[in-house]
């Protein structure tokens, strides 16, 4: 069983990292911005890993942001279907001015009092923790 300290410091990574790299891989993911057509011309080579298009770098980044949501997603399936439903509304919903949805929210749309929202909270972020912290895709963007 982890110390408290090694839980507190895997929450405050899902809460600070996860939450804001799942936003911004959504977003790559969901990305319809098209490169730029224009040719360039260079007389340096290339960087030793090849030669990429903006076209092929478009899409290799948003296939590389595809795969990570949908390991997020595999591992958040791995919870209890509680933990998910109270990570899915709580952490991968925002309200329309971009926040967070409240705590008082949640809790009663979970149908849970005060109290055991709040440690059910806790294990569900601990326990997505775990979870993502033992997966490669999620690691390698770390």
């Amino acid at each position: 069983m982890a110390n408290r300290e090694d839980k507190e410091e895997l929450i405050k990574w899902v809460l600070d990292k996860c939450f804001q790299k799942y936003f911004e891989m959504a977003l790559q993911a969901n990305a319809s911005h098209l490169p730029s057509m224009t040719s360039r011309w260079s007389d340096t080579p290339g960087d030793s890993g090849g030669f990429h298009s903006s076209t092929e770098s478009a899409a290799i980044k948003r296939a590389s942001a595809t795969e990570w949501i949908e390991a997020f997603h595999s591992n958040l399936e791995c919870l209890p279907e509680l933990h998910r439903k109270l990570i899915q509304i709580k952490y991968l919903s925002k309200s329309s001015d971009g926040k967070y949805l409240n705590d008082d929210f949640v809790y009663a749309e979970l149908s849970l009092s005060r109290s055991v929202y709040y440690r059910l909270k806790k294990d569900a972020l601990y326990w997505l923790g775990l979870q993502l912290a033992d997966d490669s895709i999620i690691r390698s963007e770390y």
